[in-house]
């Protein structure tokens, strides 16, 4: 009797739908007939599918002569898969090519392709980057929901209080709200959700947008084009929509120092508004930078700067198994925590080693996953939010001075609320563990 194959991760799920990006139909469908005729294009879209079905947001595949490692991102950390067989692996990895839009008889040089998946009902965008290496060859798959599935900041993570604050700040008129994050934070989803919060229905929102790389389409918000096929240059198109009078200047990319003498000028004379975003650490450091690339209009822009919302992801612990501990007053101590405010921190579950795990007579009984995080004791990522709303000595400090330490001081002494100790909060409201602060500080 023939031994049964094993099945693979590919084969336990129904394959994706593949919707390549082709405008013309007639050569979409004849690209999906042609490459379907290959057994590269199931297992494709299989491991597809057991990706999305495990909340992977990054496929890594790394191709060595003998098999074809595969890495899930899974809340931000990675996790290792069984490992393919080459042959198999070349095989999928040449459909994804083909559907992608990529030379997939070149496993040498650096390409990238893109391809639209579906699930269901669900859509998710599949960006493709392959790059030859000494062993082979290294494939990182990016999947991203079509629809985010966030609507508010709260949703993110960010307190009741800390919004109130930032809507203040964001529908006020003559200054500058800067949104940041460290890059691979999840920087784009919270600019999105804060441009939706924004009160755009009493107020005429511009944003300035190179063409080549502009941002998805929100409702009353209108996009300016610059570069690409346009044939304009950002000052050229900022000069065009300022004679229309809007009230906020929305700039996704930090402009050069010329345009943005423009929006400040415009701050100061007519009081508008000026949204901006950038990637940096923490929110003092994007302040400090941000003033040291208009050094000119530093102190301009000082005094009128509203707020800096600056973040860092962390894994949310699954609200399902999460475990509750009573901290010890030394415990409470060290993170800050007046006694007795906090009764309770919670950390995840983690079951104990396999021949511990039996029923009250001794026998084996080992303890099933938890049927929503898969055992992973974490659900999904939220972020933690810092809020720097400059007073008067941090303005009058960061004419003078860069040192962070200094700054961070003044801003501590001003009531700020740096990102450590907003990590504590969180630790406190019970939606993330001390365990995955360490984790994620680690990295800084």
């Amino acid at each position: 009797m023939a031994e049964q194959q094993e099945i693979q991760l590919w084969q336990t799920v129904s394959p994706v739908e593949f919707v390549p990006r082709i405008k013309e139909q007639s050569e979409a469908q004849s690209l999906l007939i042609q490459t379907r005729q290959a057994v590269g294009y199931s297992v494709a879209g299989g491991q597809l599918a057991h990706a999305i079905q495990s909340r992977a947001t990054h496929m890594l595949l790394d191709y060595t002569k003998a098999a074809c490692a595969i890495r899930y991102q899974v809340d931000g950390a990675w996790e290792q898969l069984p490992p393919m067989e080459r042959e198999l692996g070349d095989a999928m990895l040449i459909a994804l090519k083909q559907l992608c839009l990529m030379n997939a008889t070149d496993r040498r040089s650096t390409q990238s392709g893109k391809l639209g998946l579906k699930v269901a009902k669900e859509k998710f965008s599949l960006t493709l980057q392959s790059r030859g290496t000494p062993t082979g060859e290294q494939v990182m798959a990016r999947i991203e929901p079509d629809k985010v599935p966030f609507h508010r900041l709260s949703d993110l993570g960010m307190r009741d209080k800390m919004y109130s604050q930032f809507k203040e700040c964001l529908d006020a008129h003559g200054n500058t709200i800067l949104i940041t994050a460290p890059k691979a934070e999840g920087l784009t989803t919270t600019w999105n959700i804060a441009l939706e919060a924004a009160d755009k229905l009493v107020r005429d929102f511009q944003s300035f947008e190179n063409q080549e790389q502009a941002e998805p389409e929100i409702i009353n918000i209108n996009a300016n084009y610059f570069g690409g096929d346009t044939g304009k240059q950002l000052q050229e198109v900022l000069k065009s929509s300022i004679l229309k009078e809007p009230d906020v200047l929305i700039f996704p990319e930090l402009p050069d120092p010329t345009s943005m003498g423009l929006a400040v000028e415009q701050i100061k004379k007519t009081e508008k508004q000026v949204y901006a975003r950038m990637v940096a650490p923490t929110a003092m450091q994007a302040l400090v930078s941000y003033l040291a690339k208009y050094k000119d209009s530093a102190a301009e822009i000082t005094p009128n700067i509203g707020a800096v919302l600056g973040q860092r992801l962390v894994r949310r612990l699954c609200d399902n198994c999460k475990v509750g501990f009573e901290p010890t007053p030394q415990l409470l101590n060290q993170l800050g925590i007046p006694a007795g405010r906090v009764a309770m921190l919670y950390r995840p579950f983690v079951p104990p080693p396999i021949e511990q795990q039996v029923d009250e007579n001794g026998r084996p009984a080992p303890i099933e996953p938890c049927g929503t995080c898969a055992g992973r004791g974490y659900f999904g990522r939220i972020a933690i939010f810092e809020m720097l709303v400059p007073g008067e000595k941090l303005r009058s400090a960061l004419l003078k001075t860069q040192d962070l330490n200094q700054l961070n001081q003044i801003a501590k002494s001003e009531g700020h609320r740096g990102l450590q100790a907003e990590s504590v909060l969180t630790v406190a409201r019970g939606l993330t563990s001390l365990d995955e602060l360490k984790r994620i500080f680690a990295k800084s």
